[in-house]
């Protein structure tokens, strides 16, 4: 049940108000709980992460004063707008293998903390948490439907002609067909499998109420309409049906059906959401959840990805393309694989890049960019050491860093009134390329790598 709450609104990467005796009874040992706050030189910080959620003190318990529950709101200081980038990474062909190489990490894009609570909002907090929870069951719904449907046992009762299925039941096939003369028919009993059972039932109401709210707030793209198509194809044997709370105690989740149990855990918390309706200044009525699931943003992993998808998407195809994810540049000459690097040096083995373009004539790479999360305005000596790290093993004549803004653009520099810096380093030329809410419609000029242009972002490129 949601309690009253005293909200704490704050951004990503920010001091936080040390006056506030609540930070300093936050648990720091627990980052992936309490949003990555952390103390350093000597105060309290907030981390790469954005969301709504409880804050937990050093015993574990959350945090109350007065029966009141302490929540955090943490949006991005850059105005960076999560769901837009969550969508548009989420329906990107690479994003298994994003998933897979964070978990391999011990890393997480989002959590959704499913097993707490819901948190009760005010009307003007900003916060738009079931656009995750639908986008987020219909990839975990695709992933449930590929390993097959939960099927549950029935009895059935046929009159066949000319066969028997199962056991004849005597009784009703002396009734039924030899007191009629009809020896050529039999009245069987057999056991079958149905896929319309309450399980199922409940993932269709729900992917069909995630389909809805996905598409109040976006045109449903080509890669989610695939997989919602699939997956409602799936449960095309299953009734559509309204879903109660008590439908819920009835499911079961047990054997070889365990994969179920947390999409009926998020079905249910989704259909724990209450609604109220208001009017916007344009008198157009919204409907807007009462209560929030706590979730958990990571927009420094989700940036990173982001910044892949859109150049991605505008580089010409057919002459161009990007090292697939997480892709290891070992720095040995000559080695493939991990197991060929010369062991006991100090030397690291190899350095992972966050994107490189390549000419897919010559393979050669002709871009190297790493996207950070942070201020473009301060510079650190560890983020240009690894830049030019970079460099030097590539071998490239065009690198830059790519960051959050409020808009769009090439950063100029006012040395050379370009977008690029030319580097005292074999004719290295540097580029910042800022990205906003606005990457997909921008039409801006980014950079030149040799021949290679991009003009827009995502229009095609222009040699």
């Amino acid at each position: 049940m949601a309690r009253d709450v005293i909200i704490h609104q704050i951004n990503d990467w920010s001091v936080l108000n040390s006056r506030d005796e609540v930070w300093s009874k936050v648990d720091l040992s627990t980052p992936e709980l309490n949003f990555g706050i952390h103390k350093f030189q000597g105060r309290l910080w907030s981390s790469g992460y954005v969301g709504v959620g409880r804050l937990y003190d050093k015993n574990g318990r959350y945090l109350q004063s007065s029966g009141k529950e302490h929540i955090v709101v943490v949006n991005s200081q850059y105005g960076m707008e999560p769901w837009h980038m969550l969508e548009t990474v989420m329906t990107d062909d690479e994003y298994d293998d994003y998933i897979a190489e964070m978990d391999a990490d011990g890393r997480s894009l989002f959590q959704v903390f499913y097993d707490q609570p819901l948190i009760k909002l005010s009307q003007d907090i900003e916060q738009d948490g079931e656009l995750l929870y639908a986008l987020s069951f219909v990839t975990s719904c695709y992933g449930l439907c590929k390993k097959g449907l939960k099927k549950t046992m029935f009895h059935q009762e046929e009159n066949y002609s000319s066969k028997v299925r199962g056991k004849i039941e005597i009784q009703k096939n002396i009734r039924m067909n030899t007191c009629k003369g009809r020896n050529d028919r039999f009245y069987c009993k057999y056991i079958d499998f149905t896929e319309d059972n309450i399980e199922n039932r409940i993932l269709k109401a729900t992917l069909i109420k995630c389909k809805e709210i996905i598409g109040r707030r976006f045109p449903a793209t080509l890669e989610v309409s695939k997989r919602v198509a699939y997956c409602m194809n799936s449960f095309r044997r299953v009734k559509t049906v309204r879903i109660k709370t008590s439908d819920f105690n009835g499911a079961d989740a047990s054997g070889l059906y365990m994969y179920y149990k947390p999409l009926l855990q998020q079905a249910r918390c989704i259909y724990g959401q209450k609604y109220y309706a208001y009017k916007t200044e344009e008198g157009q009525s919204i409907a807007k959840s009462v209560f929030t699931i706590p979730y958990m943003i990571n927009m420094e992993a989700l940036f990173e990805f982001y910044t892949r998808i859109v150049l991605k998407r505008a580089i010409d195809s057919n002459k161009y393309s990007l090292d697939r994810y997480s892709k290891r540049l070992f720095i040995q000459k000559g080695v493939a694989d991990i197991s060929e690097v010369e062991r006991g040096i100090h030397l690291m083995p190899y350095c992972i890049p966050d994107i490189i373009i390549r000419d897919n004539d010559t393979q050669n790479p002709v871009a190297v960019i790493d996207a950070k999360y942070k201020p473009n305005t301060r510079s650190t000596r560890a983020d240009t050491h690894q830049l030019l790290s970079y460099v030097l093993l590539t071998g490239v004549k065009k690198c830059g860093f790519a960051f959050p803004g409020a808009e769009s653009k090439a950063k100029i520099m006012r040395s050379t009134e370009t977008a690029a810096l030319p580097l005292a380093v074999d004719s290295i030329d540097y580029y910042e390329l800022i990205f906003g809410n606005d990457s997909d419609n921008a039409n801006i000029s980014l950079f030149t790598v040799s021949d290679f242009t991009i003009d827009s972002i995502p229009e095609s490129v222009v040699l």
